[in-house]
C-alpha cells in the first residue's frame, strides 16, 4: 500500500485543483453538492458516442476535444430546454471554469479510451 499512497500523493494536488471547477460550474444537487449521477450520466453518453464513432485510436485527442466541446454545448442548451432559461456564454476567461473544463477533458480521455478498447474487443470491423 506504500506505493499506492505515494502515487496518490501526487494525484492528490491535480485532483483536487480539478475538483474545484467541478464545485463551481458542475451540476448541483437542490443540496448544494455536486451531482455526480447526472454528471457521470451525461459524460457517459457522450463519451459513448465519440468511442463510438472513432474508427482508429490515433484519433483520440480530437474526439476528447469535440466531446468538451458537445458537453459545453450540453451544458448551455439544457437549461434552456428544461426550465426555459435564455442563453448565457460560458464564462471561458474564469479559472475555475478553466478547471471544469479540464476536469471534462481528463474524464473524456480516460473514458473514450476505455470505451474504444472495449469495443475494439466485443465489436469487429
Amino acid at each position: 500500500m506504500e506505493i499506492v499512497d505515494m502515487i496518490w500523493g501526487y494525484i492528490a494536488p491535480v485532483w483536487n485543483w480539478l475538483l474545484e471547477g467541478v464545485a463551481a460550474y458542475g451540476p448541483h444537487t437542490a443540496g448544494g453538492d455536486i451531482n455526480w449521477m447526472f454528471l457521470g450520466l451525461q459524460m457517459g453518453v457522450i463519451a459513448l458516442v465519440m468511442a463510438l464513432l472513432m474508427q482508429q485510436f490515433g484519433a483520440i485527442l480530437i474526439f476528447t476535444v469535440v466531446a468538451v466541446i458537445v458537453h459545453v454545448a450540453v451544458d448551455i442548451a439544457l437549461p434552456m430546454v428544461r426550465a426555459g432559461a435564455g442563453f448565457e456564454m460560458p464564462p471561458v476567461t474564469d479559472m475555475a471554469y478553466l478547471q471544469y473544463l479540464a476536469f471534462a477533458a481528463v474524464g473524456y480521455l480516460i473514458a473514450i479510451t476505455v470505451l474504444s478498447m472495449i469495443k475494439s474487443i466485443v465489436l469487429p470491423r
